[in-house]
């Protein structure tokens, strides 16, 4: 198990979660893979920070105002990600379990795909910390790459935890497909007036490349 130093989002920036460190059991990461497999996903091309992506993405929660489920899908995936142990796994690097599901959303990349360098506080300085769950590991590419140039590749059932003050990006995935859940944890769920900028959504007719 990590030491507490070890643990330390302020002044690491970046954390990584094996599966054995993790309390998900094989159940739970079943279920979250099946929910996000029966999603519907849209091809976003302009984040709401302004930044470039190319990333398929279903929404489960948003805060354009405050905290709300967009969907059913949404409610099922809470009971897993913010369950009494996740949240007991969470105060491990937020010294609290009185957290909020902000924004939770699947991202999905194949060939091509990227995500462009952006901070999550941009879209709300509320963002405390992301919380990414792999689903996939059978990609090339695709690294998780902050500011200065730390890359991460977390394998499937592995969880990437991030200070949302720090800026990142995903390189272009080179082959296969990623898939992540994303959960923005907030110790608020006050309402958010930032300024955001609409996602920019490519053409309906528009296909993954393989």
């Amino acid at each position: 198990m990590q030491t507490a130093s070890e643990l330390d989002i302020e002044k690491r920036g970046t954390l990584l979660f094996e599966p054995g460190e993790l309390p998900l059991d094989d159940d739970d990461w079943r279920r979250l893979e099946s929910l996000v497999a029966a999603s519907s996903f849209d091809h976003i091309i302009g984040g709401d920070a302004n930044e470039a992506h190319s990333v398929w993405v279903s929404r489960y929660f948003n805060d354009i105002d405050i905290p709300r489920a967009l969907n059913d899908t949404a409610l099922a995936i809470e009971t897993i990600v913010m369950s009494p142990k996740m949240r007991r796994f969470y105060a491990r690097f937020t010294g609290t379990e009185t957290l909020y599901l902000r924004r939770c959303q699947a991202n999905k990349m194949h060939a091509g795909d990227f995500i462009g360098m952006h901070k999550d506080q941009d879209s709300s300085p509320y963002y405390y910390a992301t919380v990414v769950f792999h689903l996939e590991s059978d990609y090339e590419g695709g690294y998780f790459e902050t500011q200065d140039r730390r890359r991460y590749r977390p394998r499937r059932h592995m969880a990437l935890v991030n200070n949302c003050s720090i800026p990142h990006q995903v390189t272009t995935v080179e082959s296969g497909t990623r898939l992540t859940l994303a959960c923005f944890l907030s110790m608020t769920d006050a309402p958010c007036n930032n300024t955001r900028y609409d996602f920019t959504i490519a053409s309906p007719d528009s296909s993954p490349r393989q």
